[in-house]
């Protein structure tokens, strides 16, 4: 299995059983690294995992409201804290989707630090959601489309709060974020720009993001590009693979 190299992973426990110690520790480190080759990291990331009962997962919750409380909410991150709070129901509610899950929370930890700057990090919701990543998020949208026979497909740039993700289809108290549409739109699109062009250059986007600026613009800074126009062409490229 392929280790990470820079990514210092240590555990912790709070009233969760350890039968599973050995394949949570083995996703974590799969997660770690495949974000390290995928973004380049070059930079020693030591990241805690606390690994807990869902009794004592959901006691974490600050308010009635609170994601900590929500039915499929299994993971939190606190990327300043450099931690990740796992509920170990996630292995037996959602065991297909653990991995991929693990791995966008970890992405979160993995970008503010690579981003450096967290006003920068937090300035546009969409763009650290879409970076954290999901993998097989198109696949996962077209899916979805195609199963739900959904006609209007959210325009991106619409989806810049995590309320407006949530309007465009997308409750965790009904299915986890790993099949939501408003989270998948993000994902997708995002993997969309990381293909044209590469990582290196999705992470300049955060450099310039002010909050005088729009993603929209910083694109076209970093770009030459219109982003509603490339947007188009992933909306295009989503009903190609519909039909």
């Amino acid at each position: 299995m392929t280790m990470p190299h820079l990514a210092q992973l240590t555990f912790e426990t709070d009233g969760a059983p350890l039968a599973d110690s050995a394949l949570i520790r083995t996703v974590f480190e799969r997660a770690a690294a495949s974000l390290e080759k995928e973004w380049g990291v070059e930079i020693p990331l030591p990241v805690t995992i606390v690994v807990l009962s869902n009794e004592n997962f959901r006691a974490l919750a600050e308010g009635p409201h609170d994601p900590a409380l929500w039915k499929y909410c299994f993971l939190m991150c606190d990327p300043p804290a450099n931690r990740v709070y796992l509920n170990t129901d996630l292995f037996t509610v959602v065991p297909h989707d653990a991995e991929a899950m693990i791995k966008h929370e970890t992405a979160h930890i993995v970008l503010w630090h690579l981003v450096g700057n967290k006003d920068a990090y937090h300035s546009s919701y969409f763009l650290a959601e879409g970076t954290a990543g999901l993998d097989g998020a198109t696949e996962r949208l077209i899916n979805k489309i195609k199963k739900e026979k959904i006609e209007n497909i959210p325009d991106p740039l619409t989806l810049d709060s995590a309320a407006r993700s949530k309007a465009a289809g997308g409750d965790t108290n009904r299915e986890p974020f790993t099949e939501q549409l408003g989270e998948l739109v993000i994902v997708s699109a995002v993997e969309f720009l990381r293909t044209r062009h590469g990582e290196k250059k999705v992470l300049e986007f955060y450099q310039h993001m002010r909050s005088e600026k729009s993603l929209e613009d910083v694109y076209g800074i970093v770009c030459g590009e219109s982003l509603k126009k490339v947007f188009k062409e992933w909306e295009e490229s989503i009903k190609t693979q519909i039909a």
